[in-house]
């Protein structure tokens, strides 16, 4: 007697596997459970690394014939669109080959529509990052469009059989919205310990030529403008008496760079500010992470920032160290006043000078509230977490019948 094949499911990511593994490393245990139970197939453009063995192990992957190089903000805007285009095509494959159900790792504006309207109900989606208030600003296109688009995202949001958000605060937001509270499962950004750990401060300073008894405030991520580093140079600028040892480091690039350079000349700060680039490794992330003393978790307060962890948070505490982080609704879920961090407003900065003197003046509440961030980041970011609350809502979709009657 012939076993009963197992249910299809697919996974859409326009990065691929390898970028996916590195903003998402729990990806390749969520594949690896799947597996035990269903037919994975993934799907994502091509990558100049090899397919993590865990993912080439336990999917079939569909190399689309294209590369996004993440540290170019003009390919990454082309080849968004052209997975844009792609999208229908996919869907109707899935929709025509039998595949049960479809999981897409990111938020992407108008993706749930085109994956319920080309593929069918049984999706599941993340939402977390909202790409219509970071870069309005800087469209006409995207101000012009936003609301329809916005209303469209929200349609679909009620529609599809699974969300996945970053942080409860945003759970309760589209529950608001009218989504299914059953719908809505939060699971914290997982981060890989084998990657983002402590290491040696003082050999990590001198590979950066960074002096040795300088305060370093660290950063990284993506620059652009929500990321408000141009708020806090001035914020430097205005207090520049009150930290003479202070260096802020920046980690990363992005279309914002030029931007903060000349402000940063403008603002006599070249002494004090240290721009890496894009780093080409996240072990190099990490072991520029660890020249810091205080991690800094910046966002300028839009109303949708209050809906997600940032990757700078997770790392700076997997690295111990302490976080003088926004005081935004997300972030305040994981990092508590005093206990592992101190918090700022992140709209007018009022108190980000204060609250910075404390960090800057006294090196044993750096190492307690650092001590605890790392025991924190350990409990909120554990892949094996973060992997079960993924696959379970993942699981139960499998049991749904396929979007169509076609085989394979």
């Amino acid at each position: 007697m012939n076993a009963t094949p197992k249910p299809r499911i697919a996974l859409w990511f326009r990065y691929g596997p390898a970028e996916h593994t590195d903003l998402f490393p729990a990806i390749p245990a969520v594949i690896e459970q799947l597996a035990q139970h269903a037919e994975v197939h993934y799907y994502g453009f091509k990558s100049d690394r090899a397919v993590p063995d865990r993912i080439a192990r336990n999917a079939v992957v569909h190399d689309l014939p294209f590369h996004i190089n993440r540290g170019s903000e003009k390919d990454k805007l082309r080849k968004t669109l052209l997975w844009y285009l792609l999208i229908p095509c996919i869907g109707l494959r899935c929709r025509l080959n039998g595949t049960r159900a479809v999981f897409i790792d990111e938020s992407l504006p108008l993706m749930p529509l085109l994956a319920r309207v080309f593929f069918g109900r049984n999706v599941a989606c993340a939402v977390a990052d909202f790409f219509l208030s970071v870069y309005a600003d800087r469209s006409w296109l995207i101000r012009r469009c936003a609301g329809w688009i916005q209303a469209c995202d929200r349609f679909a949001w009620r529609r599809v059989a699974c969300i996945f958000t970053r942080t409860k605060t945003a759970q309760r937001w589209l529950t608001e919205q009218g989504v299914p509270a059953d719908r809505v499962h939060p699971v914290y950004d997982p981060c890989d310990f084998d990657i983002y750990h402590p290491a040696d401060r003082a050999e990590a300073r001198a590979q950066l030529e960074l002096p040795a008894d300088a305060v370093i405030l660290v950063h990284h991520g993506i620059l652009h403008p929500n990321k408000g580093n141009d708020r806090i140079l001035r914020a430097l600028a205005a207090e520049r008496e009150r930290f003479p040892k202070l260096i802020y480091l920046l980690i990363g690039d992005g279309p914002d760079m030029a931007r903060l350079r000349a402000l940063a000349d403008e603002l006599q700060l070249t002494d004090r500010v240290r721009f890496t680039g894009w780093l080409k490794t996240l072990p190099e992330v990490n072991h520029a992470l660890n020249a810091g003393d205080i991690g800094l978790v910046m966002r300028v307060g839009q109303p949708t920032d209050d809906f997600h962890l940032t990757g700078a948070l997770v790392h700076s505490m997997a690295c111990g160290l302490p976080v003088l982080a926004a005081r935004l609704a997300g972030i305040a879920e994981v990092v508590e006043e005093d206990k592992n961090g101190l918090l700022f407003d992140a709209r007018d900065l009022a108190d980000f000078p204060d609250q910075l003197e404390r960090l800057y003046h006294d090196a044993a509440l750096r190492q307690r509230l650092g001590n605890q961030a790392l025991a924190d980041a350990h409990t909120h970011f554990d892949i094996r977490r973060t992997t079960e609350e993924i696959v379970t809502p993942l699981l139960k979709l499998l049991e749904e019948r396929p979007t169509s009657n076609a085989q394979r």
